[in-house]
């Protein structure tokens, strides 16, 4: 039996800022440290005990894997797995939400409301079905290769993704799943 968690990191700086990361990164505020130390704490309490965990290669990520280990007091291995990987935004990367939406008014409704109509800026970066196939790939590869609770740490996009996977939706559906919470745990599987 595999049991799949997966949460988005703590809060970064660039996400008080409205800036869109994508690839970049930019360090975990008190607040984001807080979130992901509580939810380390909230796994240990409530008798989720991960037999390891998968994380995004991005630090922001990274950062709050060992966070949420070491608050939780549990030991379990943790592996980057670079499926997890947040969306590459291309050239969106480090703009501001609300300046890539007077820049871009049709693309950024269409990024906001429309995933499977949007195309990146350029042809640099991911469409929202690159990222799906990323999901679905990392939960067959979970599922294939683990037994026991894996928990992922990844990033807003690719939980959306994983979320509309387990809920049996296409791409269309993506950013319906909105907000997703930084340092929460969703469950994408329970077989």
């Amino acid at each position: 039996m595999t049991r799949i968690l997966i949460a988005r990191h703590g809060e970064t700086v660039w996400n008080t800022e409205y800036r869109m990361q994508g690839r970049q990164d930019s360090p975990l505020t008190d607040k984001g440290v807080r979130s992901a130390l509580a939810l380390g704490s909230s796994l240990s309490s409530s008798g989720i005990i991960p037999d390891m965990c998968l994380v995004s290669p991005m630090q922001r990520a990274l950062n709050t894997s060992y966070l949420i280990r070491k608050a939780s007091g549990l030991d379990y291995s943790i592996a980057i797995e670079p499926l997890l990987a947040e969306m590459d935004l291309g050239t969106w990367e480090g703009l501001r939400a609300p300046d890539a939406a007077k820049m871009f008014p049709e693309d950024f409704v269409k990024f906001r409301t429309r995933p499977h109509e949007f195309v990146p800026q350029g042809g640099v970066g991911e469409t929202f079905f690159d990222v799906y196939d990323r999901a679905a790939k990392v939960i067959d590869k979970v599922k294939e290769r683990y037994e026991g609770t894996v928990l992922l740490v990844s990033h807003m996009i690719l939980v959306q993704a994983a979320l509309c996977i387990k809920e049996d939706k296409d791409v269309s559906h993506l950013r319906e799943n909105e907000p997703i919470e930084q340092a929460k745990i969703y469950v994408i599987s329970e077989d």
